[in-house]
């Protein structure tokens, strides 16, 4: 059988009604989430298709009485081949327990696994034990503590951006540990400041503190492969959702993993009384981090002016051009940081 990939053109309604019906027969929905997706066809047949968000496939499917013919591989490697195209490093997926044995044969390495059997898997071996090597390199320049091993915490960080809340939770951490390892979530937001912005404004803010280590979350953190609801949450919050609860713990099977091999035995979290999906995530990394002996440690917002100091209220000051209200909740570093991405015009200096 002569097959052939095509890419899905998202305004041709022949292709996707062809990718719906698929889908459907094999019992997955089409993911909201999609920058591109593509098809293996024989006879102009569908026979197989894959999407892809960001670095993450989704949606995959082969045509029923096509399974077992090696379509599978053909329609890996042809995803692959257009993920390159893009420049794209590595592709992620979860897998459900039934398929996790036929994406393993085509190459992909779990990387976490939820209690349902869920798992992250990645198309790389190398790729995440690398990623933890250079952490450890990196953990071995901080200060040391004589013969004794260092007491290591973490902290995961959006730092959208860095504010006084974010120095006050680093402050915390530090009085219960030795060295502190921050990640800076990789993945860009819907809304705010990029990877490069954000990662700048915590290795400012915390550039006098020798016992932290600033670090790129990659796609091992709070991403879009690992939490994707963290992006772009569900209208409604329904904590009994079993996908809700996969990619939760998912994330938290993968911090596990890291803390293990760095010697972390603490994660440091804000309380959350304004976000309901971070309180939920919260929740479950309490639950799921303390059979690894890991213990989660949410340490109480910084409050000020009788209110909680909020990277979304920061954001908010910024677009209403409230200034004077946005550099009352940021360190000087943010404020010299922001003030340079805007220009002179920008006076992020709070009125006495």
């Amino acid at each position: 059988m002569q097959t052939y990939s095509r890419l899905i053109d998202p305004q041709d309604a022949v292709q996707i009604a062809s990718q719906l019906h698929l889908l459907q027969a094999a019992g997955i929905r089409l993911d909201p989430l999609i920058d591109w997706s593509l098809a293996l066809y024989a006879d102009n047949e569908m026979l197989a298709t894959g999407s892809c968000f960001r670095y993450t496939l989704r949606s995959i499917a082969v045509e029923a009485e096509h399974q077992g013919s090696g379509l599978m591989a053909q329609l890996i490697t042809e995803l692959e081949k257009e993920a390159a195209r893009r420049s794209l490093e590595r592709l992620m997926l979860v897998s459900q327990p039934k398929d996790r044995k036929l994406f393993s044969a085509v190459g992909f390495t779990a990387l976490a696994e939820t209690g349902r059997g869920v798992t992250l898997m990645e198309n790389s071996a190398a790729l995440f034990p690398d990623f933890l090597r250079k952490l450890e390199t990196d953990f071995s320049r901080l200060p040391s503590f004589g013969s004794r091993p260092p007491r290591r915490a973490a902290i995961v960080m959006n730092a959208n951006p860095f504010s006084k809340g974010h120095r006050f939770l680093v402050e915390s951490a530090l009085q219960e540990c030795d060295q502190l390892l921050l990640l800076v979530l990789s993945d860009d937001p819907p809304d705010g400041f990029t990877f490069e912005q954000r990662f700048e404004m915590v290795r400012r803010g915390c550039a006098d503190l020798p016992q932290v280590l600033t670090a790129a979350s990659g796609p091992y953190a709070v991403s879009t492969a690992s939490f994707p609801s963290y992006f772009y949450p569900p209208s409604e919050l329904h904590e009994s959702s079993p996908f809700l609860n996969d990619e939760a713990e998912l994330d938290a099977a993968l911090f596990a993993r890291i803390a293990e091999y760095l010697g972390i035995s603490r994660r440091f979290v804000g309380s959350e009384p304004l976000s309901a999906l971070t309180n939920f995530y919260n929740h479950v990394l309490s639950r799921e981090l303390a059979p690894a002996g890991i213990e989660l440690c949410v340490v109480e917002r910084l409050c000020q002016d009788g209110e909680v100091v909020s990277a979304s209220r920061i954001r908010d000051f910024l677009r209403n051009k409230n200034y004077s209200a946005a550099g009352k909740l940021l360190p000087p570093t943010s404020r010299a940081f922001l003030e340079h991405l805007a220009g002179d015009d920008t006076k992020l200096q709070p009125e006495d």
